[in-house]
């Protein structure tokens, strides 16, 4: 792995040195009248069809346009996708990814995300797979709504497929960028592309980027001397493609594919920081530390049988590793320490698909296909908990000094480890779908997918000594009678900086943990699911095309703490849509109405300490999405999108752990449950907008042109527990408020010349919007009544130039 990771990175440094050489094809003036729409491929059904002719919500874009927008992943996508919502995590180094208001939140190895995710048309289970750099990418396709005939489980809300940049036979060619911002913002990348001969080709690409952290460290955070702060990232990725057309039917193609973060992940902010508290700061005593990889292999092989029939295989190997430290309580309870740490993970998985099918172009098209995945992950995940005594705290503030919390003995300490050895997943499926032209203007589409799926979790242990959860109110907290058990889970503190109770450095085990509590995980399930699609196309004119179809997906059921297991999530979607190329195609125009009914859909929540799976009586989502690109003249481009979204909870009996919270109860004893039917879910804000412009200008022998991206979202809640009601107290805390973000570049274009500039600004008036809100005093030792509030933000406002080059 790491000889190909250099070899690549490398090879692409030496197309670097090439390009500088002068080596270039000149760029000529654009011709006058070149109003039209650019065209996309894209492959959502499984054949090659031109996204305007493609008869569901899809949108797609080139390197070039994404290159152009500063997206180099899923996150700074999102407001060019109606309907996305990304949300950063913590401690886990991935993201939760929602659409059209659904989504997963459970990002452990326990689930999976409700937004399937690709790469190359492989799988890829786990969601720190969105966080992958997008470089030298041949187009990204987002389709929203269930995709479960054709992708299968765990696509109930849409899919995103990343498809890379080909190999071509016919010539060599390659580019370089680099930019460089503020926060020291450095990112490189370059691509080759060599042809060995008329049937062999091969692409090199590379990309490295980095930046500092944009959390500050408080006064009195535990931390060592050029400690990354929160936030920062360091990324690298490479990739190795290579083409084989091996006989005039017979095709392969081989990718490698890299990608490792060592940044220092995301932190809670406090939604209501204390007087004179900077929103982007903490009071931090572990300081983020992140280490994941991804090693994937893919192979695709096509042999054509005869002019209308063709075998396809495709099949890879993936690896994800990761290490991790987070500070889970943030600060925001001076004098205690809660730190979550995954000691070591591995998740393997490898997938197999074999697909029959027809020529392109024949009047009756059918599909057929096998698809075989497992997945096998093993973690050990380590949450320590500390505090020191009130009057220790006060001395600390007091002198100005750094707040050590490393407890001596009679002081509290306390920690908990889930170990999961062998945690599998085995699925197999089966799939076809037919298509028949009834006439020039009216196609009928139907499909079926049949899956099979077993889950299993053997050896799984949690142990925690010397009790769990976290202590009571802090300071009043009385030893137990047993204060061996404390005895020995603390080390008198020596001045040693961010030590542990367990884990690196610390003393504690399983075999030698005071109270030693252990709880079983084992678990198994079994279950199979089939889906279909029906669905109607007319072509009301040339470019004019209507559509309505009916699909069903499901999602896999989940593995829990100790065992618990919950039923699938099961949807039908109705979609009605229409995609029009306008005024001799100056105008692209699409517009889709949907309805999704759940059944049983999966949610997340932490309660009382516990990640807690379980399954809402159902939901209805319903809403109105657009599209659109304007060129009026050759010069002036108008793009954007718009959503309107109603997505609500049918009937959902559940416990309001706010409410409960707030009134000193505790949900699953004290706390009742209620009807919280009605309420909007998360990420479902009622209104949507993206508009962007662009002019070009003719300018001293070049090309000039300035962008304005203005993104809108009305008001949408971004914290479960409370529903639509308010946080007794804390008025609007798990709410964002209506906002707007703007994004802004200048870009010069010289003719004849194979280089670009760009300046740009993201976030240009540097508003702060909630991701993701919780109540951290479940793992603080908070008044029962007591809550505080942490959130996941958006970067702020970042600037930096680029320069780019082609041959």
């Amino acid at each position: 792995m790491n000889h190909f990771k250099k070899t690549t990175i490398a090879l692409s440094l030496a197309q670097i040195a090439f390009v500088s050489s002068g080596t270039a094809t000149a760029q000529t003036a654009p011709a006058a009248n070149n109003e039209k729409i650019d065209s996309i491929v894209v492959s959502a059904t499984r054949r090659d069809t031109m996204l305007q002719e493609t008869p569901m919500a899809i949108t797609a874009f080139t390197q070039e346009t994404l290159a152009n927008n500063q997206v180099k992943d899923l996150a700074s996508l999102v407001a060019m996708i109606p309907s996305l919502n990304v949300e950063q995590h913590g401690d886990s180094g991935g993201v939760h990814v929602y659409m059209r208001g659904v989504g997963s939140a459970n990002h452990t190895e326990l689930g999976d995300p409700a937004v399937a995710f690709y790469m190359d048309g492989i799988y890829m289970p786990r969601p720190q797979a969105a966080t992958a750099l997008m470089y030298d990418l041949s187009r990204v396709e987002v389709a929203r709504g269930p995709q479960g005939t054709l992708n299968g489980r765990n696509s109930t809300a849409g899919a995103v497929s990343l498809v890379s940049g080909a190999p071509s036979t016919d010539k060599v060619f390659g580019s370089a960028s680099i930019t460089v911002g503020d926060y020291r913002h450095l990112q490189t990348q370059a691509m080759i592309n060599i042809p060995f001969s008329d049937s062999v080709a091969l692409r090199l690409a590379a990309i490295k980027d980095s930046h500092d952290g944009y959390v500050d460290f408080q006064k009195g955070s535990n931390v060592l001397p050029g400690a990354a702060k929160y936030g920062a990232g360091n990324q690298e990725g490479a990739r190795a493609s290579l083409l084989w057309k091996i006989t005039p039917d017979l095709k392969a193609s081989f990718i490698a594919d890299y990608y490792k973060d060592t940044g220092a992940g995301n932190i809670y902010l406090a939604v209501e920081p204390r007087a004179g508290q900077a929103l982007r700061s903490a009071l931090v005593d572990t300081p983020g530390t992140l280490d994941q990889s991804i090693m994937s292999y893919k192979g695709k092989i096509s042999y054509k049988l005869n002019e209308a029939t063709e075998l396809q295989y495709m099949g890879g190997f993936t690896r994800y590793q990761r290490t991790n430290a987070n500070d889970a309580d943030a600060g925001l309870f001076p004098g205690f320490k809660a730190e979550n740490r995954t000691d070591w993970s591995t998740f393997d998985s490898t997938s197999h698909e074999f697909q029959l099918r027809s020529d392109d172009n024949s009047p009756f098209q059918w599909l057929g296909g096998v698809f075989l995945f497992n997945e096998k992950n093993k973690i050990r995940f380590d949450i320590d908990r500390s505090q020191i005594a009130p009057a220790t705290l006060a001395q600390d503030i007091a002198s100005g000094s750094v707040i050590f919390v490393q407890p001596t003995v009679g002081q509290y300490a306390s920690m908990m480890s889930f170990i999961q050895p062998d945690r599998q997943l085995k699925s197999k499926a089966v799939f076809g779908q037919i298509s028949q032209d009834l006439n020039d203007q009216l196609k009928l589409t139907a499909g079926a997918r049949y899956t099979k799926d077993s889950k299993s979790d053997v050896g799984g242990r949690n142990w925690a000594c010397p009790g769990w959860p976290s202590p009571g109110v802090y300071g009043t907290t009385p030893l137990p009678s047993d204060a061996y058990a404390y005895a020995q889970l603390v080390t008198p503190g020596g001045g040693l900086v961010n030590t542990h109770n367990v884990g690196p450095g610390g003393t504690i085990n399983a075999a030698t943990c005071g109270r030693n509590y252990q709880g079983e995980n084992d678990a198994s399930l079994e279950y199979s699911q089939a889906t279909y699609l029906a669905r109607g196309e007319y072509k009301l004119a040339k470019n004019t095309l209507l559509f309505a179809s009916v699909t069903t997906g499901f999602h896999s059921p989940a593995i829990g703490d100790g065992g618990a297991t919950t039923k699938p999530e099961k949807l039908t979607s109705y979609e009605l849509g229409f995609k029009a190329d306008l005024f001799d195609r100056q105008l692209s125009l699409n517009i889709d109405a949907f309805m999704m009914k759940y059944k049983d859909k999966l949610e997340s929540q932490v309660v009382n300490n516990v990640l807690a799976n379980f399954n809402a009586a159902g939901a209805t989502v319903k809403g109105i999405e657009a599209e659109w690109a304007w060129r009026p003249t050759n010069v002036d481009r108008f793009t954007g999108n718009a959503t309107y979204l109603n997505a609500v909870y049918d009937d959902f009996i559940s416990c309001d752990t706010d409410a409960a919270r707030a009134n000193g109860q505790s949900c699953g004893s004290t706390a009742p449950n209620v009807n919280v039917g009605g309420s909007t879910m998360k990420h479902a804000p009622k209104f949507a907008t993206t508009v962007q412009y662009e002019h070009d200008f003719t300018l001293a022998g070049g090309m000039l042109t300035p962008r304005a991206s203005l993104h809108y979202e009305s008001m949408s809640f971004v914290g479960s527990g409370a529903f639509n009601n308010e946080v007794p107290g804390h008025p609007g805390v798990k709410k964002q408020e209506a906002y707007s973000t703007l994004d802004l570049s200048l870009r010069y274009a010289p003719y004849n010349k194979a280089y670009t500039l760009e300046a740009f600004v993201t976030n240009a008036t540097d508003k702060a919007v909630k991701l993701d809100v919780s109540d951290l005093c479940g793992d603080l030792p908070c008044r029962p009544d007591q809550q505080l509030f942490g959130a996941f933000y958006n970067a702020p406002r970042t600037m930096g130039v680029r320069v780019a080059y082609k041959f």
